[in-house]
């Protein structure tokens, strides 16, 4: 005679243990791949920051040395153009870093879920 009962969900207990185990893998997935968007995206930045400083330098400089009143005065309006654009740049750039991320993650949650990625 056994001296412990059978458990008659032993399989329940065990497809629930699996998909704990899925759902933490998955968890520690997302959380890597977004530590690593955060670096990449703290890394583009500090390079577009650098760059706009460096532009920003050469139109103070461009602006103390001036010394024709008609290049003077189109200086500003070159400059604000040449920041719009820039940012413009930048601002579609770190759009599509994120889209990435988004799509990526999006196509690793469906294939846990166990449906095909539709692409």
């Amino acid at each position: 005679m056994p001296t412990h009962a059978e458990t008659p969900f032993p399989a329940s207990f065990d497809a629930v243990l699996k998909a704990q185990a899925e759902g933490l893998g998955l968890m520690a997935w997302v959380g890597a791949a977004m530590l690593d968007h955060a670096a990449r995206t703290a890394t583009e930045l500090a390079v577009f920051a650098r760059d706009e400083a460096r532009r920003d330098a050469e139109a103070l400089g461009a602006l103390a040395t001036c010394r024709d009143p008609e290049q003077l005065a189109g200086l500003p309006a070159s400059y604000l153009g040449a920041k719009i654009a820039a940012c413009t740049d930048e601002a579609g750039k770190l759009a599509r870093m994120t889209a990435e991320v988004c799509e990526v993650t999006r196509r690793r949650m469906t294939q846990a879920q166990g449906a095909p990625a539709p692409d």
